[in-house]
Order: structure tokens, then C-alpha cells, then sequence
């Protein structure tokens, strides 16, 4: 009998039940909205696992997105490397943003646990009527300049990319999204779209070279293929758009 007949299928990981808990700090970091398209409807809200493992309920692997868009992100059409910088987006967005100092009218949502996946097992949400103040980054940050927040967004974007192709030249290094930031945060002693504006060149020219020390980098390097584009194609494009 050959090996392949004597090997036993793999189990499917079984779905396990989101805590009510760290549902609730989901929502929460999601401002109760899509973070992908912003619809505000709560009943079609789902969590998504980042990584694909139903049965892996870290807050760091999950994610609020609507039923529309978790079926596109099912398909590919919002790829994995877009969720993960859309996750470190909500992550620090919440993180900065200021604790509310009274309490805010509360609401009671029914949530039908029918139709919604992965929904929070005691099928009522209690979410604070009134919504905790967008993000608003000083004038003199990266933040505040569109395209200039748009581009590194974009530079970080392509570095979880490649990252994420390393694997496919067999490197098993450990990567976490978050290592970016943190080390982006350490170097400038200030978080990534907190940084002062003056130091946007700086701050750009360290990204591309965690792009450029990649694998696929620097394999794109020695062929002469472009990692990325430079700010100043980057920004004609955008304000050819009109954004």
C-alpha cells in the first residue's frame, strides 16, 4: 500500500464561537461601520479571520467588514494584503483616538445570528448611540495631507505584498504586520501618519528600503523592474483623478 494511501485527510479546523467580549472590541475599532465600503448598517456587519483559520479567534487575525465585501475578499477581489493594512489602520486609528470622557445614550441591537457570520452569541449588541470622533491628525502631520498619507499607505501596502511573496522563494521568516509601524514608531519616535510633514521624504525612503530588501525586491532590482512608483508619478496620478 503506498503512502499516500496510508495518509489520513486533514480535518477541517473547526469554527469556533467569537467571544461576546472581544465582538464587542471589534465593533468598537471598526467605529460599528465597514471599514472597506462604510456602510453603518450593524446587521449586515460579519467578522472576518484574516488569515483564513476559522478556529483562530486572536483579535490581531479578526475583522468587522460588511457581507459585501466579505464575499469579495472570499473571492480576491479585496486582497489579503489590503486586509491586513486595513486592520493595522483600524488598529492605530483606535488606538489614537481619544477616550470619550461621558457616557454616550445607549441602543440595543438585535443581531439575527441566522444570517449574520460569526455574530455575537447572545444576539443583542449594545452600541453607544453616539459615535467616538473620527481621526483627526494635526495640520503639520503626514496624516493630514492626503496624498501624501495615500502614498505611504501605498508603499506599506506594497511591502506586505512582497513580504507575503517571500514565501513563495521559501522564507519562512516570521512576519507581523504590525512590525512596521512599531519600528516605523521607534525610528521617528512618532506614529507612522503622526509623523511631521518635513520628514515625509525620510519617512518614505525607509519604507522603500524594507521593500528593496525583500526577496522579491531585490529579485526585481537585479531584472531593472520597479518596486514602486515615485511620489511624484504617485501624485499626478492622483490629482489626475481629481483626489
Amino acid at each position: 500500500m503506498s503512502k499516500t494511501e496510508n495518509q489520513t485527510p486533514k480535518r477541517p479546523k473547526q469554527r469556533k464561537t467569537v467571544s461576546a467580549l472581544t465582538s464587542k472590541k471589534l465593533y468598537q475599532e471598526a467605529d460599528n461601520r465597514c471599514p472597506f465600503c462604510g456602510v453603518e448598517d450593524v446587521a449586515v456587519l460579519e467578522i472576518h479571520h484574516i488569515d483564513g483559520d476559522p478556529s483562530s479567534n486572536k483579535i490581531e487575525n479578526l475583522i468587522v467588514v460588511c457581507g459585501n465585501c466579505h464575499s469579495k475578499i472570499t473571492r480576491g477581489e479585496i486582497s489579503p494584503a489590503d486586509v491586513h493594512a486595513k486592520k493595522m489602520e483600524l488598529f492605530w486609528t483606535h488606538r489614537a483616538s481619544p477616550r470619550q470622557t461621558e457616557k454616550s445614550p445607549m441602543q440595543s441591537v438585535n443581531v439575527n445570528a441566522a444570517s449574520v457570520s460569526d455574530s455575537i452569541i447572545a444576539n443583542t449588541v449594545t452600541f453607544g448611540r453616539k459615535r467616538s470622533p473620527r481621526m483627526q491628525y494635526p495640520v503639520d502631520s503626514i496624516g493630514a495631507d492626503t496624498i501624501k498619507k495615500g502614498y505611504i499607505d501605498y508603499l506599506i501596502k506594497r511591502y506586505f505584498d512582497y513580504r507575503q511573496a517571500d514565501a513563495g522563494y521559501g522564507s519562512f521568516r516570521p512576519f507581523n504586520h504590525a512590525e512596521i509601524h512599531t519600528t516605523i514608531q521607534r525610528k521617528f519616535k512618532a506614529k507612522t501618519f503622526f509623523i511631521h510633514v518635513s520628514r515625509f521624504e525620510e519617512l518614505y525612503g525607509y519604507i522603500k528600503s524594507r521593500v528593496d530588501q525583500t526577496i522579491q525586491g531585490r529579485n526585481n532590482r537585479s531584472r531593472g523592474i520597479p518596486n514602486y512608483d515615485s511620489f511624484e508619478k504617485y501624485e499626478a496620478e492622483q490629482l489626475r483623478h481629481g483626489q
